[in-house]
């Protein structure tokens, strides 16, 4: 059997994603990843070094290493200088300074990253330092790191503050995949910032993979707040883009906590559509109830991509 080409668009949330797909064996993966964050260790890098994000970079290349030792110290913080560093993105960062752009190829060799995965940052320019633009209730805001403050916001629209290209490797992966799988992950601050791009819409159009979203677990406090299903596709929908399978995850749990490392949960998304493309699983990392169980994952682009001609 031909080996299925999958392009995969997100930030850190498609790390699992990358993890499942790898279980499913003649599968070529595009990671394509978001460079516009900015906040946390990552955010004071960029205005540090002047260069876009390499924070979910970094996840995806470690989700999709065969050196454990080595991801495991790309994953590893250290106190320096009074902080808390991450040494992956540290490693980057210097990567970067003395190679540019050809960084990302070091990276792969670094990580034993196998030959059927590529880690593919959605733009070229290496030294970019534009930030998303948020249009939302209280006005005008720039950058991501402001969906990680206060509570009430929501978001009607987004750009980008200096526009970019897409990236050449980018472009051939969107252009040249069998199936191309959203998310998951937050909605306007990884996944749809990479739409924003010059180029990405022309791809989209030229490529005539199936186009599959999963939909994320639990909503997150303004950024989805309160989102059903029919609310991410609409999104989707108002950007010209038409989810051909949607996979959403239908257990809940009682008093799941509403905390986790990307920011305040707000409560489970719920099921609003009825479709035959609309197909729901037990998808629930009983750990992480907010995350993806990477094998039950596995199971559902089972049924989604492999069965597929």
């Amino acid at each position: 059997m031909k080996a299925k080409k999958v392009c995969v668009i997100g930030g850190s949330g498609i790390k699992n994603t990358v993890s499942a797909l790898r279980m499913l064996g003649k599968v070529e993966i595009n990671s394509i990843v978001s460079v516009f964050d900015s906040g946390g260790h990552t955010g004071l890098i960029r205005k540090q070094y002047g260069i876009y994000a390499i924070g979910d970079i970094r996840d995806n290349l470690i989700a999709s290493s065969k050196n454990g030792e080595i991801a495991t110290a790309f994953s590893t913080r250290a106190k320096m200088c009074g902080s808390s560093q991450n040494l992956g993105n540290l490693i980057l960062t210097g990567l970067i300074n003395e190679r540019g752009n050809d960084y990302i190829n070091v990276a792969h060799e670094l990580l034993e990253v196998p030959k059927n995965i590529r880690v593919i940052p959605i733009i070229d320019n290496v030294k970019y330092t534009g930030d998303l633009v948020l249009k939302t209730n209280k006005g005008e805001l720039i950058g991501e790191h402001n969906l990680d403050l206060g509570t009430g916001l929501k978001v009607y629209n987004m750009g980008l503050s200096k526009p970019e290209k897409i990236s050449n490797d980018a472009k051939k992966a969107i252009e040249n995949a069998d199936f191309i799988v959203f998310g998951p992950g937050d909605i306007f601050s990884s996944i749809l910032p990479n739409t924003l791009v010059d180029g990405f819409t022309e791809a989209l159009k030229a490529s005539k993979a199936k186009k599959i979203l999963i939909l994320n677990i639990m909503n997150k406090v303004n950024e989805t707040d309160g989102f059903k299903a029919s609310d991410f596709l609409s999104e989707f929908r108002k950007r010209g883009i038409e989810i051909d399978v949607t996979i959403a995850n239908k257990k809940k749990l009682k008093n799941a906590s509403k905390k986790s490392k990307y920011g305040k949960l707000s409560g489970f998304v719920e099921n609003d559509v009825q479709d035959k493309n609309f197909l729901k699983y037990d998808l629930i990392d009983l750990d992480q109830p907010f995350m993806h169980n990477p094998q039950k994952l596995a199971a559902a682009l089972k049924d989604a991509i492999m069965s597929k001609s």
